[in-house]
């Protein structure tokens, strides 16, 4: 808890930062959270993208109440960090903090597989599951090319479970490797910003209420459509974990 609590700010000190970061930094230390949170998005909203700027914009965005923006910009630390022990607390305490905790995963099989998912990138999803294959490929070779003679059989018999196991480990990466796609080439993840959204059966301000949404809760992007009105922002189609359906203000949610 008290870990959680201070929010502890990574490489804010660090020689080579660019200035605005400098900035952001010093603007956290003097505790105006806001404007820390405004200086970091503006380095965002430059291109930048690093997994520590997404963590201190995370923890300036919560330290000024702030917590769907918070939520959203761990996720977006975690995508590229997945396992930094500091970006993985300080999300965890942000949604037990928020009300998107009763809308997170169930426990079980299901949150067990998405943690070991997201355990690692798509790009060390790919190298694992690439080294497996090879592995089993040249086993498999040795294996049938060897030639039948008796002093080879210890390294045979070596061979065959070595073959055998690289094999499992080949399917356990190429599950990884799907899985993880499915989630990046899906339909987009997204977080709920503002204190709460209703949710509509269809993307007019009049139409029947289906469900709220939360602060911080988690959904999927499942269509968009343009308003006709100027300064009027669009609506997305967003799906909830349970697989209901519905539309919103572009506004009230941001993607990850």
């Amino acid at each position: 808890m008290l870990y959680a609590l201070t929010l502890y700010v990574l490489t804010l000190h660090a020689a080579d930062a660019p200035p605005a970061f400098k900035e952001a930094a010093a603007l956290y230390d003097a505790g105006q959270f806001e404007q820390a949170a405004t200086r970091y998005e503006s380095l965002r909203a430059a291109g930048v993208a690093s997994a520590n700027l997404y963590f201190n914009l995370g923890n300036a965005c919560f330290k000024a109440g702030q917590l769907g923006r918070a939520i959203l910009n761990y996720e977006r630390a975690r995508r590229l960090e997945p396992r930094d022990p500091d970006i993985s607390g300080n999300l965890r305490f942000a949604i037990n903090e928020s009300r998107a905790k009763d809308t997170a995963a169930s426990s079980g099989w299901s949150a067990w597989l998405a943690a070991a998912r997201d355990y690692r990138t798509a790009g060390e999803w790919t190298a694992f599951a690439t080294t497996c294959y090879w592995l089993v490929a040249l086993g498999a070779i040795a294996l049938l090319w060897l030639p039948a003679a008796r002093k080879l059989e210890p390294v045979k018999r070596w061979l065959r479970p070595s073959v055998i196991g690289f094999t499992l480990l080949a399917i356990v990466a190429g599950t990884g490797l799907i899985t993880r796609a499915s989630v990046e080439h899906g339909p987009p993840e997204a977080i709920v910003v503002t204190k709460e959204v209703v949710v509509r059966f269809a993307p007019v301000d009049d139409a029947p209420r289906h469900f709220t949404a939360v602060e911080g809760q988690k959904l999927w992007v499942t269509g968009e459509r343009a308003s006709s009105m100027v300064g009027v922002p669009g609506w997305v189609e967003v799906e909830r974990a349970d697989g209901n359906k519905g539309w919103v203000p572009a506004n009230a949610v941001e993607r990850i």
